[in-house]
């Protein structure tokens, strides 16, 4: 009997690296490795800190290095099993985008599509109304997009809600979204019921729904989105689930923000996630026992 154990499965994640601020690429590189998977990187700008509660900030577009570094993968012999996508900082990076799918997807692969441009009802900084239609034209691209509530409303074409989320209105965001070739939605900060947020995922393919939700803490908690979506995006290429993917996700998510309320972290700054990896880990050790 062998010894050797299975290679790590690979993703790629594109991404911007935002200095300062935990999120992007500074939360995806840490998380999904904690997953057990590797993480190869192709940044989409460089940033001295994100764009919410700072000023000032620098930010440098990598576009013509995006498409460049995934023909040099491709000829390397390196196998993806995932490709995760974030914040582009121009719409016309989703074209790049495109044409890495096209260069390092291979049958099996997951490619999950998080269309960063907006939150609480409103575009951030740069962005407009161009970058909700290039992501909308990517959406039949991926496998999984994992849009926030205004980034579903604004691709669905519907009113954005800041609460009060029935089942109703959550349908409707992801059979439009569906309908425009969205495979398996993931819609992240739901809030179905007083003092409750979460997350839900629905199967386009089965019309499985399924919130997951935890009690609610007041105010904004950056970086988050990208903690849940690079944990959700590595148990998915790791060979997890929907169902627990969206519940170990939710559940580390939920871990950091109780963390950073206990030490008091300015929010600008991000959230505590690297104390909550250990249990994270713990999490995924139970989902895949043997490996």
């Amino acid at each position: 009997m062998s010894d050797l154990l299975p290679p790590l499965r690979r993703l790629a994640a594109v991404h911007d690296l935002s200095g300062l601020g935990k999120c992007s690429l500074t939360v995806a590189l840490p998380v999904v490795s904690a997953t057990g998977v590797e993480c190869a990187c192709i940044p989409t700008a460089v940033l001295s800190t994100h764009t919410g509660e700072f000023t000032g900030w620098t930010l440098r577009d990598l576009h013509e290095d995006m498409v460049p570094v995934a023909r040099h993968w491709a000829t390397t012999g390196a196998v993806f099993d995932g490709i995760y996508s974030g914040y582009l900082a121009t719409p016309e990076q989703t074209e790049a985008l495109r044409e890495i799918i096209r260069l390092l997807r291979r049958p099996g692969a997951h490619v999950i599509v998080d269309p960063v441009m907006a939150d609480n009802g409103s575009y951030y900084s740069n962005l407009d109304d161009r970058m909700c239609r290039a992501f909308r034209a990517l959406l039949s691209d991926a496998d999984v997009i994992t849009p926030n509530v205004t980034e579903a409303a604004l691709l669905a074409d519907l009113e954005y809600r800041h609460e009060g989320h029935d089942e109703a209105y959550l349908r409707r965001l992801c059979e439009k979204l569906a309908a425009l070739g969205a495979k398996t939605v993931v819609i992240t900060g739901v809030r179905p019921e007083k003092g409750k947020i979460g997350n839900l995922a629905y199967d386009a393919g089965t019309d499985h729904l399924r919130v997951c939700v935890h009690d609610a803490h007041p105010g904004l908690f950056y970086g988050t989105g990208d903690i849940f979506t690079s944990s959700l995006a590595a148990l998915l290429v790791r060979g997890a689930g929907l169902d627990d993917a969206l519940r170990v996700a939710g559940d580390f998510t939920d871990a950091c923000i109780c963390r950073s309320l206990r030490h008091d972290t300015p929010r600008r700054f991000g959230v505590d996630f690297e104390g909550a990896l250990p249990d994270y880990i713990r999490a995924v050790e139970a989902l895949f026992p043997l490996t």
